[in-house]
């Protein structure tokens, strides 16, 4: 349906970005405190609450909506009721109100308000979320399903021809109050882009997102505090509200393409293999609120989780406006908390494999960067299941339904799981590391007052005034106690070195299994490490096994 148009219009960006951990030399420990000190257009919000109005009434409706440990979360709030210790930093910037958007070259712009422009930095999570909402009103189908498709990429993924990239907007330029622009897109310079990518390995960021996120830097560009990359790539994770004079003359195929934020194609046509949409109204589709049929009972919403995608598609009526601002608020924090768990975990996963493999078993120094690292990697993984990982935000019946929906699509769960078991066995291989230095000490010491005991013994019986030196001068004590410190602390110091080949022989010598000659020849050893094979006899192997 070609002539099909969308009343109201709106598009939220749920961008999840990796920060790089702060560098000790800038003196600084939280993200939030150098964007405070150098904010761009950015600027803190004081009550996460009262973002919106100074009345309450939207952060009323947002606050009851939850538990009281999501509340916390998103607000703030301290057991004494007020705003206390955030788990989360929010701020906002509004020099952008509008964007003009062109989707193909031969198409005239469209014209787009900025709804919300939001950043939202975490306590011991290094990541960043940048919220971003346009919104606009009676856009005809095919154009807002190609803003779904192309406006949240943040690079061109292929290229159509040498100056326009594939599966993203011809151009788009943000714009302040007065009409004056202050950042374009270049989606066309394909050299930048293959050059970002050959020669810095890594993913590069059309104009207009670098813009954005300034005084953020991308892990690329030289200078900057705060470092930035993505998590996730070719796509930004989405929210979308489609009001419709009447929603269901929508076919599947547009219910389809809405929902997966796919390619615009002739209604009467599917994005996907007809198999494979099969489950599509079963699994994708939340539908309390729907009946295809009838249009006289009020049931005229649709919800749909797909991938990163989710789309509310409605009725357009003066009388309910209270959906769309359940879209907005509500819903959107829930979208916010699933997208950070998975950001958050992927962080961790990061941060993980990361550290194994700068870990250089040979190098000392290497060694201890990677067990201080991972420790505090572990902690604040144990502090992340405690502050922020919930199973129930909601005893709303369709929080907790969308909670568990998105969940679903983004793989959390999953994730999760894959995390812990990165985390179990990292902490498996620090215990078992720690033990086998404690038996290796313990080995050490037990060889050292094994052979100290022959002394002890030894100087013991002697000490009964066989030799008197009561009457002798001080120096002459001096010289005797030295005589004796000396050659002992350097036997004890030797005995240290060859505690292990020390330990080895006494296990020979305790062998039962083991013939007199291999004692003898364990023996040697002591001596000869510096030529000794690596080898055990079969008879000992056996002896050790079986003890």
């Amino acid at each position: 349906m070609p002539d099909t148009t969308v009343r109201e219009f709106h598009q939220i960006l749920l961008w999840p970005l990796q920060l790089r951990r702060i560098n000790r030399d800038t003196g600084f420990t939280a993200y939030w405190d150098i964007l405070k000190k150098s904010p761009g257009a950015w600027k803190k919000v004081a009550d996460p609450l009262l973002i919106e109005d100074e009345s309450c009434e939207v952060g009323y409706e947002e606050f009851v909506y939850f538990l009281p440990y999501v509340q916390r979360f998103l607000y703030g709030v301290g057991e004494d009721g007020k705003a206390a210790q955030a788990s989360m930093h929010i701020f906002r910037r509004d020099d952008i109100a509008n964007i003009r958007v062109t989707l193909h070259a031969d198409q005239a712009p469209l014209e787009l308000d900025v709804g919300r422009l939001r950043l939202y930095l975490f306590n011991d999570v290094d990541i960043a979320i940048v919220a971003f909402e346009v919104f606009g009103y009676d856009i005809p189908l095919e154009q807002a399903v190609e803003l779904l498709d192309r406006f949240g990429r943040p690079y061109p993924p292929a290229w159509e021809s040498a100056s326009r990239g594939a599966h993203c907007t011809d151009a788009v330029s943000f714009l302040d109050a007065s009409g004056r622009v202050l950042a374009s897109s270049d989606y066309g310079d394909r050299a930048r882009y293959q050059g970002l990518v050959r020669d810095a390995r890594q993913t590069p960021l059309a104009t207009h997102w670098e813009f954005l996120l300034q005084p953020l830097v991308p892990n690329y560009k030289k200078g900057g505090v705060i470092k930035y990359f993505q998590i996730e790539n070719k796509r930004i994770p989405l929210m979308s509200y489609l009001s419709f004079d009447e929603p269901r003359d929508l076919t599947r195929g547009d219910m389809i393409r809405i929902g997966s934020a796919a390619k615009w194609g002739p209604s009467d046509t599917l994005p996907y293999a007809e198999s494979f949409l099969a489950s599509f109204e079963r699994v994708n589709c939340y539908d309390r609120y729907w009946d295809a049929e009838r249009s006289d009972i009020g049931m005229n919403t649709r919800y749909i989780f797909a991938g990163l995608s989710f789309a509310m598609i409605t009725k357009y009526s003066d009388d309910r406006r209270d959906l769309k601002r359940h879209f907005r608020h509500p819903f959107y924090q829930v979208g916010l908390i699933a997208h950070f768990h998975k950001a958050a975990l992927l962080s961790f996963s990061n941060r993980f494999s990361r550290a194994v493999e700068r870990l250089d078993v040979y190098n000392v120094e290497s060694v201890k960067d990677f067990k201080r690292n991972v420790r505090q990697a572990l902690e604040v993984f144990l502090r992340f299941n405690h502050r922020y990982w919930f199973h129930e935000i909601s005893n709303q019946v369709q929080a907790s339904d969308f909670f568990l929906k998105w969940r679903q699509e983004l793989g959390t769960d999953h994730i999760y799981r894959e995390v812990r078991e990165e985390a179990h066995d990292i902490n498996q291989y620090l215990d078992n590391d720690r033990m086998r230095k404690q038996a290796d000490s313990t080995m050490r010491l037990t060889v050292v007052s094994a052979c100290g005991m022959v002394g002890t013994i030894v100087t013991g019986f002697l000490g009964m005034n066989i030799f008197s030196y009561a009457d002798q001068s001080q120096w002459s004590k001096f010289a005797i106690f030295f005589a004796v410190f000396v050659p002992t602390t350097l036997l004890a110091l030797f005995t240290v070195v060859l505690s292990r080949r020390i330990s080895d022989f006494m296990e020979a010598m305790a062998s039962e299994n083991l013939s007199w000659r291999d004692k003898f020849d364990r023996f040697g050893q002591i001596w000869r490490y510096g030529r000794r094979k690596q080898k055990v006899t079969a008879g000992f192997d056996a002896a050790s096994s079986g003890d």
